[in-house]
């Protein structure tokens, strides 16, 4: 007899929480997995027709995506573009002055009733402003640690930020991350040039995510002694061998070369790494040439590994143009690990690191849930047991 309401994946193979592979169906109930087995039934079904079923992905760091952003964008627009791309989590990141920011979330929480008409926003992120270096931001979007400022943004979350960047050379950051460690907000390692005791001193107060590492990071050399044939250790290397942190990494093979992607995967526990887009508006778009919202301007877009160019500014990169299912593939086609691996990567680490209830297919677990070919296109997005994605 069929389950009623509920919805079954037939016919695929399923990734499973060991990293094995079984030939059979999920079934979907309440929001929730069921059962994974073989010849399981739901008032719905669809066919996986032998391809991938996999845990939904989860983007810890995306500003925007297609013609939509975090920053004056509609979150409920940002979901749909993030559904056909197989994200079945994310978290929205601002970057831009206090205010702003501030502005922003309560706006996004008024539109979307507190987040409940976006169950893919896993919550908030802050990229700034408690920043040393704008790099590719502005400078008007840094602030100085200060207690006031923190909770006017706090205030303005709602109790919805779940990820907060910071530099550990700004004074006071150890503080910083007490505190907000304490209210179970991840706070992440950002935008430095900080030395090594700065970095372990943020670590011992709870930091534990690196923000696009490699990126925004820069390499100096602590050496008591002179000599010049000696290489010095820096701040970038105490991170690759601290296994309290988890590191993320922007896999396009642009922000990172890959030969330091392949440095991380071989320093960093496997469930100490995660993959990202810090995608911004453009991503996801087909190459070419298009006038964006606000203030990007005209923008070329060669491809999601090549970065969103900005065509006024003479072609400097203005952020990436990757989509989560673009760089779920790059691990597999780019950086030449397996499926196992590139799940992982996009689902179980992160949804360890943030403590959710999802990233595997294990009865209990979120149903949220991608329907892959043998070819990797994306077949369905399924977000707590309802399908927001359908492909051709």
């Amino acid at each position: 007899m069929s389950e009623r309401n509920g919805l079954v994946v037939k016919n695929g193979k399923v990734l499973m929480p060991d990293g094995g592979t079984c030939h059979g169906d999920v079934q979907l109930q309440d929001g929730k997995i069921r059962r994974v087995g073989p010849n399981l039934q739901a008032e719905l079904e669809i066919n996986a027709a032998g391809g991938w079923i996999l845990p939904g992905l989860i983007d810890l760091h995306t500003h925007g995506i297609h013609t939509t952003s975090a920053e004056g964008g509609s979150l409920i627009e940002f979901a749909n573009f993030q559904g056909s791309h197989g994200t079945t989590t994310f978290y929205p990141t601002l970057f831009c002055s206090p205010a702003e920011s501030a502005r922003q979330m309560e706006r996004h929480r008024r539109e979307t009733d507190e987040l409940r008409l976006t169950p893919q926003v896993g919550g908030f992120r802050l990229e700034g402003p408690y920043l040393a270096i704008a790099s590719g931001g502005s400078a008007g979007a840094l602030a100085p640690i200060t207690a006031e400022t923190t909770k006017m943004m706090l205030r303005a979350g709602g109790g919805h930020i779940k990820i907060w960047d910071v530099s550990p050379e700004l004074p006071d950051s150890p503080g910083l991350v007490r505190r907000l460690a304490d209210e179970g907000i991840i706070c992440s390692i950002a935008h430095t040039k900080a030395t090594m005791a700065q970095a372990r001193s943020v670590v011992a107060a709870g930091a534990r995510l690196v923000t696009h590492l490699f990126d925004v990071f820069f390499y100096m050399p602590e050496v008591s002694d002179p000599d010049p044939d000696i290489f010095g250790a820096c701040m970038l290397d105490y991170l690759l061998v601290e296994d309290r942190v988890t590191c993320e990494i922007i896999g396009d093979g642009l922000h990172v070369d890959p030969l330091n992607v392949e440095k991380t995967f071989r320093c960093k526990p496997p469930e100490k790494l995660v993959f990202v887009t810090d995608s911004n508006t453009g991503a996801g778009l087909p190459p070419g040439k298009y006038k964006l919202p606000g203030d990007w301007g005209n923008v070329q877009i060669d491809g999601p590994n090549g970065g969103v160019r900005l065509l006024d500014r003479e072609m400097i990169l203005g952020g990436s143009a990757l989509t989560p299912m673009d760089s779920f593939r790059n691990v597999i086609r780019l950086f030449h690990k397996d499926i196992r691996t590139a799940s992982h990567l996009w689902s179980r680490n992160p949804a360890r690191l943030m403590g959710l209830n999802k990233g595997e297919i294990l009865a209990g677990k979120d149903a949220d849930l991608i329907v892959l070919d043998d070819e990797l296109n994306l077949m369905y997005t399924i977000v707590s047991g309802t399908v927001v994605y359908k492909g051709l």
